[in-house]
């Protein structure tokens, strides 16, 4: 039976009058011969969740969403949409809009007819395609546009383009890969909040794949930080920033101090002192009951400097190595007086700031519940 026999008799997925997809997967592995692509991975996505996968090139993020979208069959595992197993559906069976990083418009056509283009395969009468064109386009603000071609439209408006034709069928799911790779950064971020605003009010369950961290954070509910074919922590940005388990999370979203640890001892008032290799003992805020603390991580905006550093509960000397102004703040890469342990520390920019230099001593410090320890594989 073809593609558009299928569509008439329904057995492409539906979202059955509503919008977002539970997506489950159970075990999903990918093998290239003796290469492991992807370790087995199990993970579940709620319905209309903006989720997020990240991770540096060959982390697996990529194999993971060519899984779901149906261009990489799986070795291993299960993957169900509102509790259907799609393993065995070919890509046009799975009925989900997906967004490339190259856009993948036809240059011939206009706007409205990309935007037409997964409507017209299925069939649907003229008058309901012009509606809902219409309709997909006033949705990515596009109104009036639709009789031009995509090479007189602007990077971000061709992307919109792409937008709107992966959701003009009213999708289960959109799977966006490096949407906004292309992009310049001023551009980026617009884009950021459009498809933000998008997502919204389409109400649809995303995955979306980056190799951008910050963009990540911004845009998702949740986030899945994958290293070496496997997923290294899930939670919402806040919690993978606030609470990483590993060096590696705490270093890949956001920058991080670590400084390797020998010993904890617990307190008397639930805290703990943390003994740094060939360091000084730190204050810490207490690890959860059963888990190895190897490592001690503090983000720079945590960072005091000078009189402020005398007041904290954990009080250094340091010496400045270097100091960069960026937009907005002065990020200094200090040493910790008398070890090899490097520490960085952000702090705003003000006009009356004067920049400390290269070889000069100042106090460093930070309070104990800014403090984390850490567990797990090193970075």
């Amino acid at each position: 039976m073809n593609f558009h026999a299928n569509v008439r008799e329904g057995r492409l997925l539906s979202n059955r009058g509503r919008h977002g997809a539970i997506v489950e997967f159970d075990g999903v592995s990918k093998l290239y011969g003796p290469v492991q692509a992807l370790r087995p991975t199990s993970l579940r996505i709620e319905a209309g969740e903006f989720f997020a996968i990240i991770g540096p090139s060959g982390s697996g993020k990529s194999t993971l969403l060519g899984i779901i979208a149906g261009f990489v069959s799986p070795t291993s595992g299960s993957i169900e949409v509102d509790g259907k197993d799609i393993v065995s559906f070919p890509p046009y069976h799975r009925n989900f809009g997906m967004v490339f990083q190259n856009y993948a418009l036809f240059p011939h056509m206009t706007v409205a007819q990309n935007v037409a283009f997964p409507l017209r395969m299925r069939k649907l009468p003229k008058a309901e395609i012009a509606e809902k064109v219409d309709r997909a386009l006033a949705m990515v603000r596009l109104d009036g546009l639709g009789d031009r071609r995509p090479m007189e439209l602007s990077g971000g408006q061709q992307q919109r383009v792409a937008l709107a034709r992966a959701a003009v069928y009213d999708p289960l799911l959109l799977l966006m890969d490096e949407p906004l790779g292309a992009l310049d950064k001023n551009l980026r971020e617009e884009m950021q909040e459009e498809i933000k605003r998008f997502q919204h009010a389409l109400g649809a369950t995303v995955i979306y794949v980056t190799h951008d961290q910050h963009e990540a954070a911004y845009m998702a509910d949740r986030l899945a930080i994958m290293r070496g074919g496997a997923i290294e922590q899930i939670g919402s940005p806040r919690e993978l920033y606030e609470s990483p388990q590993t060096t590696f999370v705490a270093s890949f979203l956001g920058e991080a101090s670590i400084l390797p640890v020998s010993h904890v001892t617990p307190l008397a008032d639930g805290s703990v002192e943390a003994t740094i290799e060939g360091g000084p003992k730190i204050r810490a805020a207490a690890l959860s009951p059963g888990r190895a603390p190897r490592f001690l991580c503090v983000r720079p905006e945590n960072m005091l400097l000078g009189a402020e550093a005398g007041q904290a509960d954990n009080s250094f000397d340091g010496i400045v190595d270097d100091a960069v102004f960026t937009t907005g703040s002065v990020r200094y890469r200090l040493r910790l007086a008398g070890t090899d342990h490097m520490l960085t520390a952000r702090i705003p920019s003000r006009p009356d700031v004067v920049l400390m230099q290269p070889g000069q001593a100042v106090r460093v410090g930070w309070h104990h519940r800014e403090a984390l320890l850490l567990e797990g594989r090193d970075a």
